[in-house]
């Protein structure tokens, strides 16, 4: 029995790095820091407990009342599109995108500089034409929402405001990094 055991779990050494791992994990999401978060981090704060009263109504009528409401559905998928967009502003004010860097790290520290420079100039441009092109889209967009009579435009509006918040962040972070103000390093955590 402890033969056939061995064979297939790991070995103590591993197991004891895991939990290491994990425990050095566990302490620091224990840690919260809320020092960084400006007023407009409220907007996605606001948009996120409205869209968990939507789900929840969704659940409770449901499964519950078993009568569920028509609009919830609808309306909390809108929801969770702001909450994207807008929250997406806030992760590039915080320099918190996900970022593949493999090859990044192995560039000479001047190489390196300047990729980012030219990756952020490349986001600020994407993201300023996708705010553009969302805003026309809400000039375009036909009729109301489906369940409720709010026209969809205000949708599109929306995001393409928060489009526009990103846009000005990353054009903050390319001259900030321009003028060699901006770390070049990652903005995220690796547990190796």
């Amino acid at each position: 029995m402890t033969e056939a055991r061995s064979n297939t779990a790991p070995p103590d050494d591993i197991l004891q790095e895991m939990d290491e791992l994990f425990e050095q994990w566990r302490e620091e999401e224990a840690h919260v820091d809320l020092s960084d978060l400006k007023w407009s981090d409220a907007i996605v704060f606001a948009i996120f407990w409205i869209l968990f009263g939507i789900v929840f109504l969704q659940f409770f009528t449901r499964y519950v009342l078993n009568n569920s409401l028509g609009w919830t559905e609808e309306i909390a998928r809108y929801f969770l599109i702001l909450i994207t967009f807008v929250g997406s502003v806030t992760a590039m004010r915080k320099g918190s995108h996900i970022a593949v860097e493999a090859l990044l790290v192995y560039l000479p520290r001047e190489a390196r500089h300047w990729t980012l420079v030219v990756v952020d100039g490349l986001v600020a441009l994407f993201c300023g034409a996708m705010a553009w092109y969302a805003y026309q889209l809400g000039a375009l967009a036909p009729g109301y929402m489906v369940s409720i009579d709010i026209p969809k435009s205000y949708l599109y509006w929306a995001v393409s405001g928060a489009l526009a918040g990103v846009t000005v962040h990353a054009t903050l972070r390319f001259l900030r990094r321009l003028r060699r103000r901006e770390a070049d390093a990652a903005h995220s955590l690796t547990i190796d």
